[in-house]
């Protein structure tokens, strides 16, 4: 298994979990180059992005919950009034969801359920961390009630479409958008992460 992670600080963890993780950075631009440098080597395993995320007000999602991604939307690319954000013209299209359903992810949730308590839909790519609970409402709901939010799946799923790789996406919830105010619980949420990573590196 081919483990991608974000940043250093999320590397770090998962190696005391005895994982071994590759940094590709954090947010879209640095982490598509990053998981593009790594694919172009070729990769003959599969490939899971990792990492911690924001769970969306509807989500029903807790601190340390984990999730699947059957789809990644790049929430940012469009044209922003305020809160509310819409789409591009007809005249100017834009490419903002990449599917990340695919065999391996059905088999990836059916392990994972045996130990621990998984759910699977999709994802939102920013580019800054919302912050606003009414945002985070309204990007859920732009995005066929997408659980959590993130600053790299988008463009991994790109990179690895391009690339015809196989990408599982697999996040623990580090913080509520609902609760702007609270501190994020990012090393409860990587110790599950890890904890998952490990029973999923077993059977893939």
């Amino acid at each position: 298994m081919l483990l991608l992670v974000p940043t250093e600080l999320e590397a770090e963890l998962l190696r005391k979990a005895g994982l071994s993780p590759q940094v590709i950075g954090m947010g879209p631009v640095e982490a598509a180059l990053g998981a593009c440098s790594i694919f172009q080597q070729g990769v003959s395993e599969p490939v899971v992005l990792a990492g911690i995320g924001g769970a969306y007000p509807e989500s029903g999602l807790q601190i340390g919950d984990l999730a699947l991604a059957t789809v990644e939307y790049f929430g940012d690319l469009g044209i922003c009034h305020y809160l509310i954000q819409g789409d591009f013209a007809e005249t100017l299209p834009a490419l903002k969801e990449c599917s990340l359903r695919h065999p391996l992810l059905e088999k990836a949730a059916l392990f994972l359920e045996e130990k621990f308590k998984i759910e699977c839909g999709p994802f939102v790519t920013v580019c800054c961390a919302t912050r606003d609970p009414k945002r985070g409402e309204i990007l859920a709901f732009r995005h066929r009630g997408a659980l959590i939010e993130n600053m790299e799946g988008f463009s991994v799923a790109l990179a690895a479409r391009k690339c015809q790789i196989t990408l599982l996406e697999l996040r623990a919830v580090s913080n509520l958008i609902a609760e702007p105010d609270a501190p994020w619980q990012i090393e409860k949420a990587l110790e599950i992460l890890g904890e998952a990573l490990k029973w999923l590196e077993k059977r893939l």
